[in-house]
């Protein structure tokens, strides 16, 4: 296992992370390795950029004019690397990497009450703090550096939000699809540098 440090992510954009993890953990893993693999650049334009409805996911309206704190309009812009939500016309996968998105939230704002089944989440905090509830029982508040896992297996149900009320929250959720469906759902994090 090999750690990757926020600091090396704060000022990066999604389409450049798998180079920053190629230099960050390259040179330390695969001198030893017989071939060494291929990274293949993926321009931002060629990502799709959501801005859904605030309404979608239980947040007010946007306002006209954007508060202080807020560095985009919309109250949640994510990047999909694959087919999700209101998009259809990308991949839907990459082996089991069924999702792959790199979402910035707007302070005071975040994902209302929903649920999850069979599927493995992932969430890798770059800036802000991400707060969590689920129906497992867990609340908790993770920042920079911080990585979560959440087993949905049989059925959860969790939140996520930003709850600064100045400071935008980004961060990098995958979802992997199980290998064994009707699992009991878990949770659990780490706390990064």
């Amino acid at each position: 296992q090999v750690p990757l440090p926020a600091r090396h992510l704060a000022n990066t954009t999604l389409t450049t992370l798998h180079l920053v993890i190629a230099s960050t953990i390259t040179p330390r893993i695969w001198p030893t390795c017989k071939m060494a693999p291929r990274f293949t650049v993926i321009k931002s334009n060629a990502l799709f950029l959501s801005e859904p409805n605030p309404a979608w996911f239980g947040n007010e309206g946007n306002p006209r004019m954007p508060p202080k704190g807020w560095d985009a309009k919309n109250w949640l812009t994510s990047r999909f690397h694959f087919s999700f939500a209101e998009w259809s016309e990308g991949k839907q996968n990459f082996g089991v990497l069924r999702v792959l998105n790199d979402d910035r939230v707007q302070p005071a704002r975040g994902f209302g009450t929903h649920p999850h089944r069979d599927m493995e989440i992932v969430t890798y905090i770059v800036e802000g703090e991400l707060t969590h509830q689920d129906s497992m029982g867990t609340a908790e508040t993770l920042g920079r550096g911080a990585v979560q896992f959440m087993t949905a297996g049989t059925g959860v149900r969790h939140s996520e939000h930003n709850l600064s009320p100045d400071k935008p929250l980004r961060f990098v959720q995958m979802w992997i699809t199980p290998r064994q469906r009707g699992v009991q759902p878990n949770y659990g994090s780490a706390v990064g540098d």
